[in-house]
């Protein structure tokens, strides 16, 4: 691994601690309260507001037109062209701020159900007021960190998240703190301001700084009608109207689940942020570092070796995934009591979650696989296939959440992580399917024959984890929490070994391959440790 990568990634890695921190600093503060549904509820109109101008996209966007002036010699367009994309979407970015400001209240009462109660709307609306100016400075951001990866320059960039949650936990703890002290209850004020000075801090200032050392050059320009700015906008277009899965989730979360209570959101929310955990360390990190090969496969038209490396990518990522689920499936009351279970957040709560976490687990699998399907379209510049696809298919499941979510049906919460896996599966098909039709199927094979043996290696292990699920329950339940993180700990690393060794049995290349990885790595260690 180079050093660009081995920044990037612990970067990464510290920024995911610090998530699963604030969430347990919130659970401790909050549990499942009204006041912790109105921080959730009140991210909603800041995510829509970013989705819009595909700020999480800026990268696949601005990256390889900005390249092109490089390539050409033409710096000096280039900076006219970054000047242009930063004013443009900058103005129209604020165009949109301004009314969500003023009439935040009215949107989420247009966009929550029935459910929503008064006073957890007029929370939300304080909390996403202090929230939303974050998304300008993040957007600026974004797009100072995608000039500064054009020049090579990693280590700045990758503080954003970094900061930006040490932010919201330190503003958090500070406010929880304040209120201790002047007996003043001013809820989870702390965490909301948390995120604008985070947004400042990482995404603005910092990496000004950064883009200044790389040389940046800056002029006010507005030519929207300039042919780069068009083409970016054609390209953005589909993502920002798109509904992918992960969007779909949290907006379905944030909508409809004040249905299920008072603390319908804010359950919701944690057990998807620890599932969303294994889509973080599987999917992302496998597609984020198989699209250059995509793009530069692409360019060279060798699309039957693009095929291979694409299915090679999915086949030996669903191998390690497949273990990794039925280990939190099995350990999802120890995980959500180690992470979450102090001050409000109580026994109760815990058992609901680990719950509803066990329901969410297969979404992490449809998610997994769309992150890389989704970039393969987009590394051949089709980006409205997966956009109409799991668009179409996410407002498909919109009435069976309406549905199935009534009290009369009576899955009740559980109707959200169902309805979603299956939405999320059928994007996976449709898009398998879409592909297939236009590149071919050169490595689909075997790749899904590798997938079919995780699945009944799955099937098989599944019954396993009910059986320690059953026999551990009541010390699960009553152990300290040292000899509970042991525990969870030696029974995962059991489970997820044992569910590769069945895979390698069924005739699994991938497990073979990983086990004898892994077998190395162990026998390494222990000659540098008799040495």
């Amino acid at each position: 691994m180079n050093k660009a990568a081995i920044i990037v990634a612990v970067s990464m890695l510290l920024s995911r601690v610090l998530g699963i921190f604030r969430e347990m600093l919130l659970a401790h503060a909050a549990g499942v309260s009204l006041e912790k549904n109105a921080l959730d509820l009140a991210f909603m109109i800041p995510d829509i507001l970013n989705h819009v101008v595909s700020t999480g996209f800026l990268s696949i966007i601005f990256i390889p037109i900005f390249t092109g002036y490089k390539v050409a010699g033409d710096e000096k367009g280039g900076w006219k062209f970054f000047s242009n994309v930063l004013n443009t979407f900058g103005i129209a970015l604020l165009i949109l701020v301004v009314p969500a400001f003023i009439w935040m209240k009215e949107l989420l009462q247009l966009l929550t159900v029935d459910g929503a109660t008064p006073e957890l709307i007029e929370r939300a609306t304080y909390y996403g007021r202090i929230i939303l100016p974050g998304q300008v400075f993040i957007f600026v951001g974004s797009i100072l960190v995608a000039v500064q990866h054009t020049r090579k320059q990693f280590l700045i960039p990758s503080l954003t998240g970094l900061i930006y949650n040490v932010a919201i936990v330190a503003g958090g703890a500070a406010g929880l703190a304040l209120g201790k002290y002047t007996g003043t209850d001013y809820g989870l004020e702390g965490f909301a301001w948390g995120v604008p000075v985070g947004a400042f801090v990482g995404f603005f200032a910092l990496q000004i700084l950064g883009a200044r050392r790389g040389g940046v050059h800056y002029e006010f320009i507005v030519q929207p009608k300039h042919p780069d700015i068009v083409r970016y906008f054609k390209m953005m277009l589909p993502m920002s109207l798109g509904v992918g899965s992960m969007f779909g989730l949290e907006f379905i979360i944030r909508s409809f689940g004040a249905n299920f209570g008072t603390g319908g959101i804010s359950s919701l929310n944690y057990a998807y942020r620890v599932m969303y955990t294994l889509v973080a360390v599987f999917g992302f990190s496998v597609s984020v570092t198989s699209y250059p090969d995509m793009a530069r496969l692409v360019k060279e038209g060798d699309f039957g070796q693009l095929n291979r490396k694409i299915w090679k990518s999915l086949s030996r990522m669903f191998c390690i995934l497949i273990p990794a689920v039925v280990a939190v499936w099995a350990l999802s009351f120890p995980a959500v009591r180690i992470l979450f279970e102090r001050g409000a957040f109580q026994r109760e709560t815990t058992e609901a979650i680990s719950e509803i976490l066990r329901w969410y687990l297969p979404v992490s699998l449809g998610l997994c696989l769309q992150a890389v399907l989704v970039r393969s379209f987009y590394a051949c510049e089709r980006m409205w296939v997966p956009t109409l696809l799991n668009t179409g298919i996410f407002a498909a499941t919109i009435p069976a959440y309406i549905l199935l979510g009534a009290p009369e049906v009576g899955l009740g919460i559980k109707s959200v992580p169902i309805i979603g896996a299956t939405g999320a599966i059928l994007q996976v098909i449709s898009m398998i399917f879409m592909w297939a039709k236009k590149n071919g199927t050169d490595g689909m094979k075997d790749a899904l024959l590798n997938m079919g043996r995780a699945l009944v290696a799955f099937g098989i292990m599944i019954f396993a984890a009910i059986g320690l699920d059953h026999i551990s329950g009541e010390f699960v339940r009553n152990a300290n929490f040292i000899v509970l993180v042991v525990y969870a700990c030696a029974a995962g690393i059991a489970l997820f070994t044992l569910t590769l060794i069945i895979q390698r049995y069924l005739g699994s290349k991938d497990a073979k391959d990983i086990l004898n990885e892994l077998l190395g790595k162990i026998l390494r260690k222990l000659h540098l440790a008799k040495r």
